[in-house]
């Protein structure tokens, strides 16, 4: 599955330092968990265990198990967004100042796992101070469909879509 990235402040992750990030939240510099996180800070999207495992191969000797409890600890000291894909994958980016909470677009027939622009600070505003019973730890929007060429696709061919709006 491939991931594709509209501007998010994405590009601006490289400002992120590694072992600083892991210093910040207690974490033990490791080389595995370095590799890890130095993939996630580079990534142009969101990971998923066999893209990192995939990044990894060759340079460092990881297997998917470890990948998958240093995930688990990254997300666990909330350095990282868990998103799920609704194909049933998971993927991971960055949880940082550099790349703000963003909605995905899911495309249903290729896989591809799109970010699309920033919620605004009015948007997420709106949410943080809303009166309720409750307080906002993350916020996630998942949006599903067919992507760009995989709709020109189905046009080309004559499939018929499922209604679904074009943005």
């Amino acid at each position: 599955m491939a991931t594709r990235s509209e501007p998010t402040g994405r590009e601006q992750t490289a400002h992120c330092d590694a072992s600083q990030t892991l210093k910040n939240v207690g974490l033990a510099k490791t080389t595995q968990r370095m590799a890890v996180l130095e993939k996630l800070i580079g990534a142009a999207g969101p990971l998923n265990v066999r893209d990192i495992l995939a990044e990894t191969r060759g340079t460092l000797k990881i297997n998917r198990v470890t990948i998958y409890r240093i995930l688990a600890s990254f997300r666990e000291s909330g350095i990282i967004r868990e998103i799920e894909a609704g194909s049933g994958m998971t993927y991971y980016e960055m949880a940082c100042l550099h790349n703000p909470v963003h909605p995905h677009f899911h495309c249903r027939r290729c896989g591809s796992l799109i970010c699309m622009p920033p919620l605004t600070l009015s948007q997420a505003w709106d949410w943080l101070t809303r009166p309720s019973d409750f307080s906002v730890e993350s916020i996630n929007v998942h949006i599903t469909g067919l992507c760009g060429p995989c709709r020109e696709r189905d046009d080309r061919n004559g499939v018929a879509s499922k209604g679904g709006n074009r943005v």
